[in-house]
């Protein structure tokens, strides 16, 4: 790749990496915030406010993909491209290692959601047995399978004729 080619895409991965660190970020914000109020609480007796120990705070295992998403996301979709933008030679950043390090952020994303999903125990056999559940969704479901698909589909295809 030339310095332009170079330029143009740390400048494109910059603002996928930006969005992807601050999607992760938030669902960090937000664990950490249901976890401290589970920790502490607020209450108000004769007026005055104080807060009351209640302990009940635990982070899980899927804490620790949110924090590797997040960190990942920080380092090879903001960071190396920002030096990339400055210096698009730099030996040590290459496009290769930059996709190689948001993939695996994006990864590590969906392990955060899909422990979530086992930990609250969305994912489980009653649900998959609950017919009602599934027929009353059903119609909304086969709907966003075809929209996606048609969506691909027509993304594809435009891009190929580029």
């Amino acid at each position: 790749m030339d310095q332009h080619a170079l330029r143009e895409f740390y400048s494109s991965v910059t603002t996928a990496g930006a969005i992807l660190a601050g999607f992760s970020g938030t669902f960090l914000s937000f664990r950490i915030q249901r976890e401290s109020n589970y920790y502490r609480q607020v209450s108000i007796e004769r007026g005055e406010a104080r807060d009351v120990y209640i302990g009940l705070s635990h982070f899980t295992s899927s804490f620790m993909l949110i924090i590797c998403s997040t960190i990942l996301s920080l380092v090879f979709g903001f960071l190396l491209p920002l030096f990339g933008l400055v210096r698009p030679t730099l030996s040590i950043i290459s496009p290769g290692l930059v996709v190689a390090g948001l993939v695996a952020a994006l990864i590590f994303l969906v392990g955060y959601f899909w422990a979530e999903l086992v930990h609250y125990q969305i994912l489980s056999r009653r649900l998959l047995h609950d017919k009602a559940e599934w027929g009353r969704q059903w119609p909304l479901v086969i709907t966003t399978f075809a929209l996606a698909l048609f969506c691909f589909v027509s993304a594809y295809l435009v891009l190929l004729n580029v």
